[in-house]
């Protein structure tokens, strides 16, 4: 453990976390945390690639004494507890970001992902563990990850939280009370936790990266109040902002509605980073100009329109018009209301980028609309893909790139197995079936069965963004999408 400490506090003081006039503190402080004596000398220090590889060798050691219950959440509070020894104030790396922003946008941002990664916010060790891969669409390559860099509950932490103090501080997971605080069984420790405060067109919001990154500099920026999300000309506006203030970050937001939202619709926040998701990349069906706008039919599963323009105003104004006329339109024959019985249906995922001086603004449009034979949504992924994918597809997957559930490590494994050497297929995989039916037919050998999975994968979460298309990319939808924006948008 005392190898460990020391791996750690040599690997902070070389990527300047802290400084050499630290070191005797900092050392002093995790041994205090850790109840530890100084008896012997002091090892040399080794050079680690990341922190949570000491970290992870001293939660073992305390293990072994006991002195940890042995659930994983008992160690994350614990680690986060040893990281906010090194980590700075709010004030403190507020000061850091703000010195550099006025230098160069780009070297602030630089920094300040860095450091969240020194500290151990962002979990670099279990992102590792994630499974991404390529595949090949009709509508140009999907990005896929397997998640496994947030580790389930085991049984032990389960128990743990079902007798833990209820709370409502922090109200949810994006409020800025979660900066600094310390966790429990129910509720993420966040002791490491640090944000960037700034205003965005008069109000206050905070500048954070996600702890288990799905892209490169995955940004969060939340509103310091808890208030629900909400589309409208100010969401607009706030994007196009963002794009200013921070170069080189798309941003974009979930839609407001439950079903086509995303998780957490209870707190303002937009994502964002440096990312060039598939949906950019994509073709265009038609295209229109007029006035100082461009307007483009994008060829993707989701409904889009993408306009561009060099005047910031003129986008944000035709974008509310978008918004406005889409949540009036209605179309029987494609299963396309735009309320009933009072609930409003329809909703907008927009995305922002800034390439030189010209603003681009994908709008994808969103209907929430249930009946009998898709109570969990018209326009949500259908019951045959729910083997693969059942979860809303908010704004990261309707740009192309699949978060999908961390079972499917093991089940692949597992029908690997029942494929390749006739092994007995468990209950938990009889969901597969139609799909390994189909994985069957295309001849797998050991060489390419992988290949195999992961391209059948790719196909199903293609069709989960087609299920979620309000227009279909065939021949109707796109003829009909063409007329509602000729005669609607234009």
């Amino acid at each position: 453990m005392i190898q460990s400490i020391e791996d750690l506090i040599f690997y902070e003081l070389n990527h300047h976390v802290i400084e050499q006039r630290d070191v005797v503190y900092v050392r002093n402080q995790l041994y205090r945390l850790l109840s530890l004596d100084l008896t012997e000398p002091l090892p040399e220090p080794k050079d680690i690639l990341y922190p949570a590889i000491a970290i992870e060798t001293i939660l073992n050691d305390l293990e072994l004494k006991g002195l940890l219950d042995g659930s994983k959440v008992s160690r994350d509070l614990l680690d986060t507890k040893l990281m906010t020894v090194f980590t700075s104030k709010p004030s403190e790396v507020e000061s850091r970001f703000f010195k550099l922003y006025k230098q160069d946008k780009q070297s602030a941002t630089n920094w300040y992902y860095d450091y969240v990664h020194h500290i151990n916010y962002i979990r670099t060790e279990r992102i590792m563990k994630n499974q991404s891969f390529i595949t090949p669409s009709k509508y140009g390559n999907l990005e896929i990850t397997i998640n496994l860099s947030k580790p389930e509950k085991d049984p032990k932490s389960i128990a743990l939280s079902a007798s833990a103090k209820s709370s409502e501080y922090p109200k949810c997971l994006l409020c800025v009370e979660n900066e600094g605080f310390a966790g429990n069984f129910s509720r993420d420790a966040r002791d490491n936790h640090r944000m960037i405060g700034f205003d965005l067109n008069g109000s206050n919001y905070y500048f954070q990266y996600s702890p288990y990154i799905y892209y490169n500099e995955h940004a969060i920026i939340l509103n310091a109040l808890h208030k629900p999300m909400k589309i409208d000309g100010q969401t607009f506006d706030n994007l196009l902002t963002l794009c200013d203030t921070f170069e080189g970050y798309f941003f974009g937001s979930n839609a407001d509605l439950p079903i086509v939202g995303g998780s957490i619709l209870s707190h303002d926040h937009y994502q964002g980073g440096k990312h060039v998701f598939p949906i950019e990349k994509a073709s265009f069906h038609h295209k229109w100009t007029k006035d100082n706008l461009t307007y483009y039919l994008l060829n993707w599963p989701l409904s889009t329109i993408r306009i561009q323009s060099k005047d910031k105003i003129s986008l944000i104004n035709k974008a509310v018009d978008v918004l406005q006329k889409w949540q009036l339109y209605t179309n029987p024959s494609l299963l396309i209301y735009n309320h009933s019985d009072g609930t409003p249906h329809q909703t907008i995922t927009p995305i922002v980028r800034k390439i030189n001086t010209m603003y681009e603004m994908d709008l994808i449009l969103r209907n929430n609309f249930t009946n009998e034979d898709y109570p969990l949504g018209v326009f949500h992924p259908h019951a045959d893909k729910w083997h693969i994918k059942k979860e809303n597809i908010g704004l990261i997957e309707a740009m192309g790139l699949a978060v999908l559930p961390a079972r499917l490590e093991q089940e692949f494994q597992a029908i690997k197995k029942h494929i390749l050497n006739h092994s007995p297929l468990s209950a938990d995989l009889v969901k597969h079936q139609p799909w390994i039916d189909h994985l069957k037919k295309l001849s797998p050998t050991k060489d390419s069965i992988d290949d195999i999975i992961r391209h059948a994968t790719g196909e199903v979460f293609m069709q989960v963004l087609e299920d979620c298309g309000v227009f279909k990319m065939n021949k109707l939808g796109i003829s009909t999408f063409k007329r509602f924006i000729e005669e609607e948008i234009l």
